[in-house]
């Protein structure tokens, strides 16, 4: 499975969410989300916390008790509202304010703010017919949800990290792919931009992937990526190498760098 770009906002259905994290650390004591209805219809949404593990591929696993080494954020933290309504086009502001920090000990806790789509009672497309008068009919509906990590750190955390493992590989297809292990050390969570770029045996730079919004979060200490990169003109990946960066979220500073021969 390929990552793709991750902008600065997330959308899902008809729901745009921005930021698309949220970090309580110093002394932040509250964070907004605004939430934007982008569709032609109302819709309602259902805000709360969900708990998940993150595995080396990146997937997330719901949890119901923390893994060692991780905590929760959720027992410190309150949102309202918790339900919100929206008209085609309008946006709302969602408040989430840490509470009781005098009781939380050194380093980082993470939660996941869920917004849960409420089902629609006439769903678009489904409203009663004429025709349906007779035998069984089964409407579908999907229910969608969508979830930024909220983090709250305490305390003195840091994290350092190190590209390991970097292959070029050709498919079936001819696509040009990419895989790395990004290694995460330390106590809090790493998140960053990954820019891949290509360097012919005359020094000159080509950009063939990027990524946005890269998550090495704790307790884990890695994470498996692979990224495909353009067929641009002017780049052979007979000759030179790639050279793969990661960046700290929406900055110019390094955080770790590796390069492959081809």
């Amino acid at each position: 499975m390929f990552l793709w770009i991750d902008f600065s906002a997330y959308a899902q259905g008809d729901l745009l969410i921005f930021p698309k994290r949220l970090v309580f650390e110093g002394r932040t004591q509250v964070e907004k989300v605004t939430l934007s209805n982008t569709g032609h219809h109302r819709a309602v949404y259902s805000v709360s916390f969900i708990e998940y593990r993150m595995t080396e591929s990146g997937d997330f696993v719901r949890l119901e008790e923390p893994d060692e080494g991780q905590m929760f954020a959720s027992p410190y933290l309150k949102v309202y509202p918790r339900r919100v309504e929206l008209e085609p086009g309008e946006s709302q502001t969602v408040k989430v304010q840490l509470s009781r920090p005098e009781a939380m000990a050194d380093g980082e806790y993470r939660s996941h703010l869920y917004f849960r789509a409420e089902k629609n009672e006439t769903p678009r497309g489904l409203e009663s017919s004429d025709d349906m008068t007779q035998g069984i009919s089964v409407k579908l509906e999907a229910v969608f949800g969508i979830s930024i990590a909220t983090i709250v750190r305490r305390g003195d955390c840091q994290a350092e990290a190190s590209i390991s493992d970097v292959v070029y590989t050709k498919d079936e297809d001819a696509n040009h792919i990419v895989s790395f292990t990004i290694n995460r050390v330390g106590n809090a969570s790493l998140y960053g931009d990954i820019v891949v770029n290509h360097i012919n045996s005359k020094g000159k730079v080509h950009n063939v992937s990027s990524i946005r919004g890269v998550g090495v979060y704790t307790p884990g200490e890695k994470r498996e990526v692979k990224m495909l990169l353009k067929k641009s003109v002017g780049v052979d990946y007979g000759e030179g190498r790639l050279e793969v960066i990661l960046k700290e979220n929406e900055k110019k500073t390094v955080l770790a760098q590796a390069d492959v021969l081809l």
